[in-house]
């Protein structure tokens, strides 16, 4: 029999059991959920009464990082909308005349030069040296010089030595025709800035306008360019010119050489290497090199016009002909291609393209009238009734 302590301890291990066992269940079913992923369980959530599983609702993205996105580019500024957001800062501030230079400058660029002079004028007492040279840039592109000489008289009461103002001057004393006074502007550019392009331009205009071409003052600027301002392909082109047309010929070709260094895909130093070759008396090289020039630059009357003259010259009508042809496609304004095509073609008993020919070398140089006349008589001499007619109501129109 078991005594009071033994009962009690019997009855304590059958209460411990009982709760073991009664645990066991609950404890399986919590492993048996954490067994399962985090998608199963997510899926389990979502299952609605009838065990169907509820559509998802797509998670709502991230905003994107500011500095990813794209900036949309702002569109330029028209020349319009410049000029009316300088119209509101001048009136927002009156004071500020850099506004009203800024203003007057897109005014000059759209070509609204009126309004340019009219601004710059109102205001001419308080505008810096660039609103002068753009007052006078303003006036000269609508021809009043006398405007231009009062604006930079200005300028150059406050500096003498500025070579824009004083190559602008010279500008306006041109076109006063006040030839000798430009030339001293020009000059005093030149002295104060020996590199400034500006006033060899001018000199250079104003040495080509004389007739004839002041050719040796023309070679005296193109060298002074070529040493003050550089070796550039354009200067070296014209010496190569002016040194073949005032017979200087042994500089020409070293020249033209140079030239071609510099530039060989410009027609003009070809040219004028062969004409100085020619006039050397080194026909070969003279003719390979116009040839050359003629093939090579088919859109250049003056390497068309200089090699149909040496076919001419050999009696080669034919290919001289046509050489001459091609320069009038080339140029239909070249009355020297347009002769030629005239003489050769009459050479060959071209009668129709000869009168064609003469009549339009006729109508762009009066000059060209005693040459249309001599082919008349010629015609009239053979008694070809047929062509002399024609050839003479032709060159009479073109002589009155």
């Amino acid at each position: 029999m078991m005594n009071g302590l033994n009962f009690y301890h019997f009855m304590a291990s059958l209460f411990l059991a009982f709760v073991s066992l009664w645990h066991t269940p609950f404890a399986g079913a919590q492993t048996s959920a954490q067994a399962k992923d985090e998608f199963e369980i997510f899926a389990a959530e979502m299952k609605d009464s009838d065990g169907k599983t509820k559509p998802s609702s797509s998670p709502s993205p991230a905003p994107p990082d500011a500095a990813m996105v794209p900036k949309a580019e702002t569109p330029p500024e028209t020349a319009d909308e410049k000029i009316e957001r300088l119209k509101k800062e001048i009136r927002a501030n009156p004071k500020n005349t850099a506004l009203f230079v800024s203003l007057a400058d897109e005014f000059y660029k759209k070509g609204d030069n009126e309004k340019v002079t009219l601004l710059l004028w109102k205001h001419v007492d308080k505008i810096d040296r660039a609103g002068f040279i753009l007052l006078a840039k303003a006036h000269e592109k609508r021809k009043e010089s006398a405007e231009m000489v009062r604006a930079l008289n200005l300028l150059l009461g406050k500096n003498e030595k500025d070579p824009e103002a004083l190559t602008l001057m010279g500008n306006a004393l041109q076109m006063q025709k006040k030839t000798q006074d430009a030339l001293e502007n020009y000059k005093k550019a030149i002295e104060i800035n020996s590199r400034y392009e500006p006033a060899y331009n001018g000199l250079i205009d104003l040495y080509e306008k004389r007739n004839p071409p002041n050719l040796y003052e023309l070679r005296i600027l193109y060298q002074d360019m070529t040493e003050q301002i550089g070796q550039r392909p354009q200067y070296l082109r014209r010496l190569c010119e002016i040194n073949t047309l005032d017979d200087t010929y042994e500089a020409a070709i070293t020249v033209c050489k140079e030239a071609l260094v510099k530039d060989p895909k410009t027609a003009d130093a070809h040219v004028y290497l062969g004409v100085a070759y020619k006039a050397t008396g080194d026909d070969k090289k003279a003719e390979a090199t116009l040839k050359k020039a003629a093939h090579d630059f088919p859109k250049s009357e003056l390497a068309q016009y200089h090699y149909a003259k040496v076919l001419e010259e050999k009696k080669n009508f034919v290919d001289a002909m046509r050489f001459f042809k091609v320069g009038t496609d080339a140029d239909p304004q070249a009355a020297r291609s347009w002769l030629g095509l005239a003489t050769t073609s009459f050479e060959i008993r071209k009668y129709d393209v000869s009168l064609i020919a003469y009549t339009k070398a006729c109508k762009l140089d009066k000059k060209n009238a005693a040459a249309f006349r001599k082919a008349t008589t010629t015609l009239r001499n053979q008694r070809n009734s047929q062509w002399s007619e024609k050839f003479e109501n032709a060159s009479e129109s073109c002589t009155f």
